[in-house]
């Protein structure tokens, strides 16, 4: 992503900020500039045109205030249009999973005027190459302002305390955990800001805090954390997976760490490998929960901890061993499809991120370990290849599904997906 402002003089603006600010701004996305657009009204009628000339004041500004949100939130989507000030912006789109910034276009008309954007690619960025592209523009933004002698704006003291809590890696934590919670950290209430302290004494590992608090956001995060303080107090045998810690090892060095890979291709991968290193075949199916956590060692005695809202398992590591404490789910048959599809994702966080020593299993979807863990669950418990084998047996798909303990939803998303699980354990 590449955002390119030519600041122009002597533009008339009732607002001093806008007025310093006027600019020609372009956005490149995967080097396809999202800017270009047609104008009705434009000297040739439906000529193209490669920039916006606007005010870009209120977009600095914007990025100023939502930094922690965008940097510290999962499964939301953030819109470019959503701080332009009535002025018109292509339809640029922000989503940070935790591991990789994405970064879109979409279509976007306007009546008044009459101005249609194109639809863009998508690019995908580390945080860093995000944070520095953001940055540049609210600090190019504050230093125009500076020049035109427009001091103590809204844009240029809010990002005085970004940058000071930046500086400082355990207030810039406490910040974006503030913001995966949706809220304003430089305003928020004591009772947010003990939960926020109190689920980082629980999380400790920065990205397994910001998805448990990000999926925290529409139940009641202290709610969940009483259900796991009290899960964990439970005699050890009810949540223990003694034999989990031998497998994880050996699935991780059969299918090692690669420096950039998709969620979903490590999920993919880690099941493959998870299977093969407990000699497992593609046609292995499992009945049910405890045919499953038996072959992970798990006693008689394993069960689940009750019933919570917003949390699906809690994975925790202590002394080499691995306990998986799982939500109750209910007794109906989809309930139990569902119990068993949450071990798995469980199972899989255990076999993606080896090293974490808690981490939560919940409603997120595109945030980047609750979606390798359920990638790594779909092929775990329903691997391709044995359902592209029942379909070549004539077998359709509701009878695949009454063979495995997975919802028909699984079943089809791995139908689906079959060309992209292959691509991902074939690299």
């Amino acid at each position: 992503m590449k955002i390119l402002a030519k600041f122009l003089e002597g533009a008339t603006n009732a607002v001093p900020e806008e007025r310093a600010t006027v600019a020609d701004f372009q956005v490149f996305v995967s080097e396809q500039n999202v800017t270009m657009h047609f104008r009705g009204n434009a000297p040739v009628t439906g000529a193209s045109i490669d920039h916006v000339t606007i005010p870009i004041y209120g977009l600095a500004e914007g990025i100023a205030h939502d930094w922690w949100s965008l940097f510290g939130g999962r499964d939301q989507e953030f819109l470019l249009i959503k701080y332009r000030s009535g002025f018109v912006v292509p339809d640029v789109r922000f989503k940070f999973d935790g591991s990789e910034f994405e970064v879109s276009a979409s279509q976007k008309i306007y009546k008044n005027p009459d101005v249609r954007f194109w639809a863009g690619p998508k690019e995908v960025l580390t945080r860093a190459e995000a944070e520095a592209a953001l940055s540049s523009l609210v600090e190019e933004v504050i230093g125009q302002l500076d020049t035109a002698k427009v001091r103590d704006s809204s844009a240029a003291l809010r990002w005085a305390r970004v940058e000071e809590s930046r500086a400082k890696p355990e207030e810039a934590q406490f910040c974006e955990s503030a913001g995966a919670l949706g809220l304003d950290p430089y305003q928020i209430a004591d009772k947010d800001a003990a939960t926020v302290d109190r689920a980082a004494s629980l999380f400790e590992e920065r990205e397994a805090l910001d998805e448990f608090l990000s999926g925290a956001r529409p139940y009641s995060p202290d709610s969940m954390m009483d259900w796991i303080i009290q899960a964990e107090r439970r005699p050890k045998y009810k949540s223990a997976v003694p034999a989990l810690r031998d497998f994880v090892t050996k699935a991780e060095s059969l299918a090692p760490d690669k420096l950039v890979e998709p969620s979903w291709a490590l999920g993919y991968r880690r099941a493959r490998a998870m299977r093969k290193a407990m000699g497992l075949s593609d046609g292995h199916k499992f009945g049910s929960l405890k045919q499953l956590t038996k072959l992970f060692g798990a006693s008689d005695s394993y069960s689940p901890a009750g019933v919570v809202n917003g949390i699906r398992a809690v994975r925790k590591d202590d002394n080499d061993q691995i306990f998986i404490h799982l939500r109750s789910h209910g007794k109906a048959a989809p309930q139990v499809r569902s119990e068993v599809f949450s071990f798995a994702r469980a199972i899989g966080d255990a076999a993606c991120f080896p090293n974490s020593e808690r981490s939560s299993i919940n409603e997120l979807h595109s945030a980047y370990r609750q979606a390798s863990g359920r990638a790594f669950a779909a092929e775990f418990l329903a691997p391709i290849e044995e359902i592209k084998s029942m379909q070549k047996d004539g077998r359709d798909r509701i009878s695949i599904e009454a063979d495995f303990s997975v919802s028909a939803n699984v079943i089809e998303h791995q139908i689906e997906n079959a060309d992209r699980i292959e691509l991902a354990c074939a690299a």
